[in-house]
C-alpha cells in the first residue's frame, strides 16, 4: 500500500507540472516554436510573435491550466516527477 505522504507528493507533483506548463505556455514563445500558425488561437499567436498583452497572457495561462487536467502529456510528466521524487526519498530519507 502506498504511504499517504506519497499520494500527497503525487498531488504536489501534478500541481508543479501543471503550473510549470501553464507558465511556459503564457510567457515564452519557445513553447509554440514547432506549432503552425493556423493551429494557434489569437492569444497564443500574439505570444509566439512577442506582442501579447497581459490580458492575453492571463487568458492563455488559464486555458493551459484547465486543459492540463485532461492532458495525458501532463499526466506522464507528473508520473515521472513523482517516481523521481519517491526514488530520491527512498534513497535519501529525511528523518
Amino acid at each position: 500500500m502506498i504511504h499517504e505522504n506519497w499520494l500527497l507528493l503525487l498531488l504536489y507533483s501534478f500541481l508543479l507540472v501543471a503550473l510549470g506548463n501553464s507558465l511556459l505556455a503564457s510567457c515564452t514563445a519557445i513553447y509554440y516554436q514547432n506549432q503552425s500558425i493556423g493551429r494557434l488561437s489569437h492569444s497564443q499567436l500574439r505570444i509566439k510573435q512577442g506582442t501579447a498583452t497581459l490580458e492575453q497572457r492571463i487568458n492563455v495561462f488559464a486555458q493551459s491550466l484547465i486543459f492540463s487536467f485532461i492532458s495525458f502529456r501532463i499526466y506522464f510528466i507528473t508520473l515521472l516527477v513523482w517516481l523521481a521524487a519517491c526514488g530520491a526519498y527512498y534513497f535519501f530519507p529525511i528523518h
